[in-house]
């Protein structure tokens, strides 16, 4: 299935619907924003999921807490249920058996379900995202999404509030 973004150009719509079930794994961030956006741009796309993972780690409790508050509005504002959200906490940010644990963990209980399964590697540090792409990859999950803010001027803000000209979601699946 595809459409036509803001800019013109021709995108594949995620049409999921031979999966009842959607997965979304994702990673904490010290703000909102970079949680948020990408989840409420695949909603915006097509891809609304019915299970949530997030990796946590303590020094960035209180931000995750509210973006999983709020995933859960986007979800159901997208004309979802109310997804089921599970926040996987490690004790250090560089635990990469637990980062690695919890993303092989995470994908193989999609698939045992026979879901879609979604990476999200957008927030956080950036060897959490070079690891959650790999993982991606390696498990030929469905998609592996990075919302692109293009200019600093809309760093940090949500979603709604920045021009579609200057935000894309990029699914590598479809790059590689």
């Amino acid at each position: 299935m595809h459409d036509i973004d803001y800019c013109g150009r021709l995108i594949r719509q995620c049409d999921d619907t031979v999966s009842m079930d959607r997965v979304w794994i994702t990673n904490g961030s010290t703000s909102i924003a970079p949680v948020v956006n990408p989840l409420t741009a695949a909603c915006h796309r097509g891809y609304v999921p019915t299970d949530i993972y997030v990796l946590n780690n303590p020094i960035i409790n209180d931000v995750t807490d509210a973006a999983t508050s709020l995933m859960k509005t986007i979800v159901t504002a997208h004309g979802g249920e109310e997804p089921t959200i599970t926040v996987e906490t490690i004790d250090e940010e560089t635990d990469f058996d637990g980062i690695i644990a919890y993303l092989q963990s995470t994908i193989e209980t999609g698939y045992d379900v026979s879901a879609t399964v979604a990476v999200d590697i957008t927030p956080g540090r950036r060897f959490w995202s070079v690891i959650s792409f790999q993982a991606g990859v390696k498990h030929d999950v469905e998609h592996i999404f990075y919302s692109h803010v293009k200019t600093g001027e809309y760093f940090g803000e949500c979603f709604p509030t920045i021009p579609r000209t200057a935000v894309e979601l990029i699914d590598f699946t479809e790059v590689l």
